[in-house]
């Protein structure tokens, strides 16, 4: 029986959702394959977390301990229902980024009322609007923390370069992690948005607020697009874009760039063959390094957790995902040769695949001019007539670069070492996922899919 790709994927976690999505994790991945035939005189492979109690951000846990920690991924059915409709309904090599996406929709979602607000509550599966909210403030919270984490080491590193420790020259730790959110809204509308309105995304969302007209339109946000994303994403929007119609622009942005902990050396890096599907074969540049890592092995699936600075993951799965969450929870940390081909992808939701996904999950008010409720944003007749979203991600010896801009365009009208290490080599099709927790709450920066 054919498993589907994302089915139950995210029945999630205890564990996966690498930015990256904040951060304070757990991880770990062993079955019964990796039990069995093992010498019960010797000890088990250590469990991440088997002797410690998972500290979050919010308790200032160093960022280094985490490494010693299960990595908790909680998937929500919101991130779930999602990233199995993008693994049905896409094809090919694709990212997306559920974050970027939730604070979007946070921004909608505070602007709308009546049955409006109560449809999009259901589809987004929460009871309330600050249910939905908390998710985006825990991750605010660690963006705060590894912002903090990082002029720690950068302090540390400064001591060590003044004291000999390390020698003049060499590169200062760097890594980033950025969310911006910006409220758009066009000249010729006279009316302004709702005091409750703003007071709410600015406390929430930490929101601007930005104008348009019809001729400025693409090239403002594609600018803002850019600056938000250290220029990853350039272009969110065609330069012909309609705009003439367009009164209420929100948007997001998410940057995120970080080093593994574990660094692949370059002159490991070869060429190969990537089995796609369909039998043919892509020739790509595959990295491959040899460490202690988070493994997990069952007749079905295979997976490897690595960890980056600043307390997020990257989890790469091989074959079937479901009961992801339960097979995460079940690993141990392996000495493992971990080979996985380089990554520069990028992917444009800008065909209704997001509207579409909206109004299979019952949303329908919010896209009809005759009927969507967005009075707490504006007393202006507006409606959703578009959302986009475009991601990048480029992957490396060094680590990880990514970004994802999303935009809803709102139009008028309404233990012991084993003998022989575990092998893990990505050269047929996988899927990956950038993730921390935050609180008990997994947040998924990027997830997607590598097919060919």
């Amino acid at each position: 029986m054919t498993i589907p790709k994302f089915t139950r994927i995210i029945c999630l976690l205890c564990v996966t959702a690498m930015l990256i999505t904040v951060l304070a994790g757990c991880a770990g991945a062993s079955s019964g394959a990796v039990h069995d035939g093992a010498d019960q005189e010797s000890p088990a492979p250590e469990r991440p977390g088997d002797t410690e109690e998972p500290v979050m951000w919010a308790e200032q846990m160093n960022a280094r301990e985490t490494e010693d920690i299960s990595r908790m991924m909680e998937i929500d059915s919101f991130d779930e229902r999602f990233l199995e409709y993008l693994s049905r309904t896409r094809k090919g090599n694709y990212m997306a980024s559920p974050l970027s996406f939730r604070y979007a929709l946070g921004l909608l979602l505070a602007g709308a009322g009546g049955e409006t607000k109560a449809q999009l509550l259901s589809a987004l599966g929460v009871s309330s609007e600050e249910e939905w909210i908390s998710h985006c403030l825990d991750f605010n919270g660690f963006v705060g923390y590894f912002a903090s984490e990082l002029e720690r080491d950068v302090a540390e590193f400064e001591e060590a370069v003044s004291q000999g420790w390390v020698p003049a020259g060499t590169a200062a730790p760097f890594r980033a992690l950025r969310v911006a959110n910006s409220v758009w809204k066009a000249e010729r509308i006279p009316e302004r948005f709702n005091d409750v309105y703003r007071e709410a995304i600015e406390q929430n969302y930490a929101a601007e607020y930005r104008t348009f007209t019809p001729d400025n339109a693409a090239e403002k946000i594609n600018e803002w697009a850019g600056i938000k994303t250290e220029h990853m994403i350039d272009k969110l929007l065609p330069d012909d874009y309609p705009a003439d119609q367009l009164s209420v622009v929100l948007m997001n942005a998410l940057y995120f760039k970080d080093s593994w902990v574990n660094a692949f050396s370059k002159r490991l890096t070869r060429e190969d063959d990537f089995h796609a599907r369909g039998g043919r074969t892509v020739r790509k540049e595959f990295m491959t390094t040899e460490d202690r890592f988070a493994y997990y092995e069952d007749a079905d699936t295979r997976l490897v957790i690595l960890p980056m600075s600043g307390g997020v993951y990257m989890a790469f799965v091989l074959g079937s995902r479901e009961r992801l969450a339960e097979k995460i929870a079940d690993a141990y940390f392996e000495n493992v040769v971990v080979t996985i081909p380089k990554i520069d992808l990028e992917t444009d939701f800008s065909n209704g695949e997001l509207v579409d996904f909206l109004k299979a999950c019952g949303v329908s008010h919010a896209f009809d001019a005759g009927s969507a409720d967005f009075s707490a944003m504006i007393d202006h007749p507006v409606f959703v007539g578009d959302i986009v979203q475009k991601t990048r991600i480029d992957l490396d010896e060094e680590g990880v670069e990514a970004a994802a801009v999303t935009a809803i365009m709102m139009v008028e009208g309404a233990a012991l070492e084993p003998e022989e290490p575990k092998v893990f080599t990505a050269d047929e099709p996988f899927s990956f996922f950038i993730y921390t927790t935050c609180n008990d709450t997994t947040a998924i920066l990027f997830a997607g899919e590598i097919e060919e």
